[in-house]
């Protein structure tokens, strides 16, 4: 069933990944200004690309969007879905860690002072979670299943 709690777990954190192609992770101030840390790269204030390709990142953003809206849809296979929401939240455990690789890198090659997470690194951890809820969701499901098959 698609009217799943899990389910609009699961289309929520697709929303929140979304929202991470939307503006910059983090801000890394210099002695004469600063840079914003963005999915496709880093810029200085005015606006130009560093010469800084933070690809991994985008690619890792789109793939965590693409599979946590297929696993939405693969509710007809509940062992999948949980495969798949597991897969889900070891991958954005690896995005939080590629983007927070990218923030020091960042800082350390170009004479950072300090950096700055923006509020869109926020919503990993709060995709983890809801992730978390999803799995556990699904598993009850399974659970509920078998304990029906069994009574017939």
């Amino acid at each position: 069933m698609i009217q799943r709690r899990q389910s609009l777990y699961l289309l929520i954190v697709f929303v929140l990944t979304v929202l991470l192609f939307t503006g910059p992770l983090a801000f890394i101030s210099l002695e004469e200004g600063g840079i914003y840390f963005k999915h496709h790269g880093a810029f200085d204030m005015q606006g130009e690309k560093l010469n800084v390709s933070s690809w991994p990142v985008t690619v890792m953003i789109a793939i965590s969007a693409l599979l946590s809206f297929l696993t939405i849809f693969s509710y007809m296979n509940r062992s999948r879905q949980i495969r798949l929401t597991i897969f889900l939240m070891i991958f954005n455990l690896g995005m939080i860690g590629m983007a927070y690789y990218y923030v020091h890198h960042i800082m350390h090659n170009f004479g950072g002072i300090q950096f700055l997470f923006k509020w869109r690194i926020v919503l990993p951890p709060i995709m983890l979670v809801l992730q978390f809820l999803a799995f556990k969701g699904i598993q009850k499901d399974e659970l509920l299943i078998k304990a029906a098959d069994r009574i017939r």
